[in-house]
Order: C-alpha cells, then structure tokens, then sequence
C-alpha cells in the first residue's frame, strides 16, 4: 500500500516544494526505486511500472496533497497551471487510457502534479 513513508512519495512531495513535478518524473522514481516495492523474480512488465506508478498519483490525489494538470497554453497566462476537473477516479483514468502518450518525452510533459498547501507541509517536513 502506497502512504507517506514510501521512498517514491516522499521524493515527489519533497520535489513539489520547489516545482511541479511531471508524470514521467514519476515513473522514473518507481523504475530507479522498484526493488523496494517488486518482489517479483525478474524485472517488472511496463504494465507493473504503470500500476506502481498510477498507485503513487492515486494516494497523492486522493489524499489531497497535490493536484493533477497541465500548463496553460494561453499567450496571457502561459506559465500557469490548469488543474484537471474532476475527481481523482476520472483523472486517473485519464492518465491511464492516455499513459502512452503522457510518458512519452516526444514532446514537452503534458502532465503535472503541483503541490497542495497539505502537500507543500509535508514535502517540507521531509526536507527537514
């Protein structure tokens, strides 16, 4: 079960104090950490690597500690974030139905998780 505590969580949040962190920021932290959640002989299918990683982005929303989105494209606001609408069931079944193309690095990220003011706490108290 994926809580406060686990190696890839707490490197998100305490990422998150400073910027927002990409998707695929996340799916590298499961790969370089997967001997700490894989028990598994061999090495995981992308399937398992998906599944961690959508497990991560799920406790993050749901706990309330960071919110899902994308940069804003507007000539007025183009450094903004846009929060995804939606509860955290329909963005993660978005990111899953989408995984291809959100981890593809073919273009700049198209998914971000920012920092709540819950999660910007406990990114720092990670940090100290």
């Amino acid at each position: 079960m994926v809580s406060l505590g686990n190696s890839v969580v707490d490197e998100v949040l305490f990422q998150g104090v400073e910027d927002w962190v990409g998707l695929t920021t996340i799916v590298a932290l499961v790969e370089s950490e997967k001997e700490s959640w894989w028990n598994q002989p061999g090495e995981p299918a992308s399937r398992d690597i998906k599944d961690a990683a959508l497990s991560v982005v799920k406790f993050l929303l749901s706990s309330g500690l960071m919110k899902a989105g994308e940069l804003s494209t507007s000539n007025a606001d183009q450094y903004d974030f846009l929060d995804w609408p939606g509860g955290t069931q329909k963005i993660l079944e978005h990111i899953s139905d989408e995984w291809v193309e959100l981890t593809s690095l073919d273009r700049f990220e198209p998914c971000w998780l920012r920092s709540t003011d819950a999660g910007l706490e406990a990114g720092r108290a990670i940090d100290s």
